[in-house]
């Protein structure tokens, strides 16, 4: 695969799409959904990313990974690539979630990257890998379920793994309180761990234990 130049990235630029999200609903189907059901369907978006992302992290490395994002957050929807026409950080969301490991001898090169790309390319999914700047290797990639992942390599061996959904709609204050409140507090010291070992993400029938100031 040749190397691009340049590099534009996929989140944090305002893309207005359609009415729909990323479900096929509209706002108003979404948001005659039940929260429990504005839940569970999160819950199961957030459980197909972390098997996405524990397979991408075994192609790299089967040991210690730093959670830099833990992904069951619903992070605010407007602004992004994927946004809803009429997306606020109140009626809609997305989910990301991000690794870093040190690796040892590692030096940035492209080598490293293309590993990645070929088992992208290997599950048929789209994939580009570009040079962002003369430090910096990236390869984006977006899965058949319409999650996009990124994986970055330096010279200094700290390379990073991320995965983001599309935008949803939801009533996101609810919806988040009702995640968070349901997470027991321990676990947010969580900070590492190998490929396959992150937060579950907590049932309906869970004790809901209100925090302030909870975030990612």
């Amino acid at each position: 695969m040749a190397v691009l130049a340049g590099m534009v990235s996929f989140s944090g630029c305002a893309w207005v799409g359609g009415d729909v999200d990323a479900a096929g609903m509209t706002r108003e189907e979404a948001e005659r959904l039940p929260l429990e059901r504005q839940f569970d369907l999160l819950g199961e978006r957030y459980q197909a990313m972390q098997e996405l992302m524990t397979h991408a992290q075994r192609m790299v490395s089967p040991n210690i990974w730093t959670w830099t994002s833990h992904g069951f957050y619903p992070g605010s929807g407007d602004a992004q690539r994927w946004s809803m026409r009429g997306a606020t950080p109140k009626n809609s969301y997305y989910l990301s979630m991000s690794r870093t490991i040190k690796l040892p001898g590692a030096s940035g090169a492209v080598e490293d990257a293309e590993l990645m790309v070929e088992y992208f390319e290997a599950q048929g999914w789209s994939t580009t890998l570009r040079q962002v700047d003369a430090r910096r290797y990236r390869v984006d990639a977006m899965t058949d379920e319409g999650f996009w992942f990124e994986y970055q390599v330096r010279p200094h061996g700290q390379y990073s793994l991320g995965l983001h959904s599309k935008v949803f709609w939801c009533d996101r204050d609810a919806l988040s309180s009702a995640v968070i409140d349901r997470i027991p507090e321990e676990r947010f010291d969580i900070e590492e761990s190998p490929p396959g070992e992150y937060i579950p993400f907590p049932k309906w029938s869970d004790p809901v234990v209100p925090k302030t100031g909870s975030s990612e």
